[in-house]
């Protein structure tokens, strides 16, 4: 004689959480910046990171560049230092019309 068998529960794992590689541009308040990441050794022979932050919103065209980042620094902290930056107005920018999402 065989046994009722047991209700088997399935364990809920929630998704991995990632980084965002999309972020709001200040200027023109759309979901279009992209911050693209560069290694280089400076001077000194430390190893550090460029990053240039970009708009692609065709009617904004917001341009900035960073220099001198840690090198652990990933895009989603070299966005929040172009934020400071920008917000205190301390950093250089410029906007080059014309370029969209490829």
């Amino acid at each position: 004689m065989g046994r009722r068998s047991r209700k088997r529960y399935k364990v809920f794992r929630p998704p991995q959480r990632t980084l965002p590689r999309v972020f709001q541009c200040p200027a023109c308040g759309s979901m279009t910046i992209i911050v693209y990441m560069e290694p280089y050794i400076n001077d000194a022979g430390e190893e550090k990171k460029r990053a240039l932050v970009k708009c692609m919103n065709p009617k904004c065209g917001l341009r900035a560049g960073l220099e001198e980042l840690p090198s652990i620094f990933e895009a989603v902290d070299a966005y929040s230092k172009f934020l400071d930056l920008y917000g205190s107005e301390k950093i250089k920018v410029w906007f080059e019309k014309g370029e969209s999402f490829e």
